[in-house]
C-alpha cells in the first residue's frame, strides 16, 4: 500500500523549545471561526474532532472475509452524535482495486454518548486494505487487512489538523509536529502583513501560499512570493511574516492540501 495523497470520486490511491503550554501562550492571536471537522488516526481508532473538541472515536475491530465474503466490524464510542455512510469504507485489494460496500447507500448513525457495534458487508474481497473515506472527499484513516486481523496504517495518511482557538495542532501518524498560531494580521492602505508563530516538535515545512486572506465580500488574496517552503526545525519556535497586496479586514483560511481546511480565523 502507497502513501495515501488524494481521494477520486471512486477509487482512492494509496499511495528553541517544544510546543509552549496555553499559559505560556502570551502573544495575541487572530480569533478563530468556522466550524472544522477533523480526523486523527492513532493505531487501529480514528479521533473525530468538532471544533477542536472530540467528536467520536472509531474503531476497526475486525475484518473476516472467507470465501470473499468481507466482514468488517467497527466500534464507534461517540461523545456527540456520528453519522457516516457505509459507502464511505473502501476495501482494497492489493493490485489497488476497490470494492464498495455490499449496501454503500445505507446510513449510518450513532446517537450521542453511544458505544455502537457497526458491521458493514462487502462481496470479492481478501487481504488487502480498508480506508475511511468520509464523502469520498477526504481521508480518514486506513488499515492493512490480513486474514481477520485488522492493523492501523498511520503512517500512511497525510498530515490531520485539529483548531482549537487560534491555534491549529498539525498530527503526523497521529503524533503532534507542530503548532501553528497566526499572531497578527493588519493591512495598512492594504498592504498585509501577517504573523504566524510555528512550533514545532519535529521538523515541520509548509508553503505560505496555503493561507489565504479573504475579503468580507469573498474575494481571494494568495501571499506575495508565497510558493516557497518555508522550514522550521525540530524543536524550535520561529515567526513567519507574509505579505500580501490589496486586503482588508475578513477572514484567514489554510487550505494546505485541496481536501482539507486546517483552520480559519477573523481578520479586523
Amino acid at each position: 500500500m502507497k502513501k495515501i495523497a488524494t481521494v477520486g470520486v471512486v477509487a482512492l490511491a494509496l499511495g528553541g523549545t517544544v510546543l509552549m503550554s496555553p499559559a505560556a501562550q502570551a502573544a495575541p492571536a487572530l480569533p478563530a471561526t468556522g466550524h472544522q471537522t477533523a480526523y486523527v488516526q492513532r493505531g487501529d481508532t480514528v479521533t473525530v474532532y468538532r471544533d477542536g473538541a472530540v467528536k467520536a472515536k472509531v474503531t476497526a475491530v475486525s475484518s473476516a472475509h472467507p470465501g470473499g465474503d468481507g466482514k468488517l466490524v467497527l466500534t464507534v464510542e461517540t461523545k456527540k452524535a456520528l453519522s457516516f455512510s457505509a459507502g464511505d469504507w473502501l476495501w482494497e485489494d492489493p493490485s489497488g482495486g476497490d470494492h464498495e460496500a455490499d449496501d454503500a447507500n445505507r446510513e449510518i448513525s450513532v446517537p450521542a454518548n453511544t458505544t455502537k457495534k457497526v458491521t458493514i458487508t462487502y462481496t470479492g474481497v481478501g487481504n488487502g486494505d480498508v480506508i475511511w473515506a468520509p464523502g469520498l472527499k477526504t481521508v480518514a484513516g486506513a488499515w492493512y487487512v490480513k486474514g481477520r486481523a485488522v492493523t492501523g496504517a498511520s503512517e500512511l495518511l497525510p498530515a490531520s489538523y485539529v483548531q482549537r482557538d487560534s491555534a491549529v495542532t498539525v498530527y503526523k501518524a497521529g503524533k503532534v509536529v507542530a503548532k501553528v498560531t497566526p499572531t497578527s494580521a493588519t493591512h495598512p492602505d492594504g498592504h498585509g502583513t501577517l504573523k504566524l508563530k510555528v512550533e514545532a516538535v519535529k521538523k515541520f515545512s509548509f508553503k505560505p501560499a496555503a493561507f489565504i486572506w479573504e475579503d468580507a465580500d469573498g474575494g481571494d488574496h494568495r501571499a506575495v512570493n508565497g510558493k516557497t517552503a518555508v522550514t522550521v526545525k525540530a524543536k524550535t519556535n520561529k515567526t513567519v511574516t507574509v505579505k500580501y497586496t490589496d486586503v482588508a479586514d475578513g477572514s484567514l483560511v489554510w487550505s494546505p492540501r485541496a481536501d482539507v481546511v486546517a483552520g480559519t480565523w477573523k481578520i479586523g
